[in-house]
């Protein structure tokens, strides 16, 4: 990973003026050993239940689509479409569109699934969101930050405990849905 490494933009994972809710502070991207580099976020419909959400996930940049297993979807910001190059967001509990394929390219906002308990284990619906650069899990509260839409991501002591910040606003992972307290609203 080079030293003067920045993360490219990328936009909360849903809608503009759709609120999702901030469940999960930085944890293990894909198994119990690996970088706290994923945050989840719970839709407003779906309450605690693993119902398909009918809010949109959306590609968070520009990018390629590779589908993995089922409730697998990640956006390869380079469009090689080899996960082991440049930035890759994974999207996991996501169940793709019907008219969404493999390969196929994306912008930032277009719907790619909704937020389901598919891929893993989950108890409720949710997204769970990490990303690598050259095959490696980038920390979402490492050197280089996660940042979407200008919220920056920190770790609590423990896994999925943390907060978000933006512009002064302290948002604080929880698994409830409280308007104060993790409410984000897509932009």
């Amino acid at each position: 990973v080079p030293a003067d490494l920045t993360q490219p933009p990328l936009r909360l994972p849903w809608q503009k003026g759709v609120t999702f809710y901030y469940t999960g502070g930085p944890h293990a991207a894909y198994g119990s050993h690996s970088a706290w580099a994923a945050v989840d976020f719970a839709p407003p419909d779906i309450k605690g239940n693993c119902y398909y959400s009918a809010q949109p996930v959306v590609a968070a940049a520009d990018g390629r689509l590779v589908l993995g297993a089922k409730g697998e979807t990640y956006l390869d910001l380079d469009g090689d479409g080899d996960l082991r190059t440049g930035w890759v967001l994974l999207y996991l509990h996501v169940v793709a569109r019907d008219d969404v394929s493999d390969g196929q390219p994306v912008t930032a906002g277009t719907p790619i699934g909704y937020a389901s308990c598919e891929g893993g284990i989950a108890a409720s619906s949710h997204i769970h969101l990490a990303r690598r650069y050259n095959g490696e899990w980038m920390a979402a509260d490492g050197p280089v930050p996660l940042n979407l839409s200008g919220w920056q991501f920190h770790a609590g002591s423990v896994q999925y405990e943390g907060t978000a910040t933006r512009d002064g606003v302290t948002k604080t992972a929880c698994e409830c849905w409280d308007a104060t307290l993790n409410a984000l609203i897509g932009e």
